[in-house]
């Protein structure tokens, strides 16, 4: 279901331990189009081709719920791309949450393209509050992850990230059965990190075929 419904009707004020999410980044982004066709290998995903404004109006309403969901002091984490990177963390901001820092995602391959091709995307790191904030588990944490990205060719999701971009974020902010919340699950990225890693986990995802995808993830890893 819809995040922000699902959100209002399913979460509690103050009850996850850890927020990780991979929000659209209204690109209107369809994956790869290196293929037989020339196509993008998938359809937009929803709310990622938005007018400028019902893209702020969107992002502050999953944000307000981010917000009131997360415990006081306790971490969010945002993937975003540079092109909105400046406009989401003033919006998180005016939400209330503390920007803490800015991590960078190292793909170690080179994307597509001509004029300096992408090799790296930003996560938000952001905290509820200024006051009695936690502190991430270890002083040994870069602000640089390299991860490979997956292969264009082998990805189930159009902007999927590899679960371990999401695991150190998860071990540096959260404590083993704690409750950690992914406001757009996609192709399960965060929910295969947090349970492999022993953590409770509540998502949303509006799209059919993804949340299948996500709960055969969940699925196998119980087998």
């Amino acid at each position: 279901m819809d995040c922000v419904q699902g959100a209002k009707r399913h979460i509690e004020d103050c009850s996850i331990d850890l927020i990780i999410t991979d929000p659209p980044y209204n690109l209107g982004f369809g994956g790869t189009s290196l293929t037989k066709t020339k196509k993008p290998r998938f359809n937009i995903i929803a709310n990622d081709n938005l007018s400028n404004r019902d893209y702020q109006r969107f992002t502050f309403q999953w944000l307000r719920q981010a917000y009131r969901v997360l415990k006081p002091g306790r971490h969010i984490y945002v993937c975003m791309d540079w092109r909105m990177y400046p406009l989401v963390s003033l919006w998180m901001q005016r939400v209330g949450f503390a920007i803490k820092n800015c991590l960078v995602w190292d793909k170690m391959h080179m994307g597509m393209g001509w004029q300096y091709r992408f090799q790296h995307e930003f996560i938000i790191f952001a905290v509820k509050g200024n006051k009695q904030t936690r502190r991430i588990s270890t002083r040994k944490a870069s602000d640089i992850i390299s991860v490979p990205r997956i292969s264009g060719n082998k990805t189930i999701h159009p902007t999927e990230k590899p679960p371990e971009l999401i695991t150190p974020l998860i071990l540096n902010s959260s404590d083993s059965g704690e409750l950690v919340a992914d406001f757009f699950i996609g192709s399960g990225p965060v929910a295969e990190a947090a349970i492999k890693n022993g953590r409770k986990l509540i998502g949303f995802e509006v799209d059919s075929k993804y949340y299948k995808l996500t709960t055969d993830r969940i699925n196998k890893l119980k087998l």
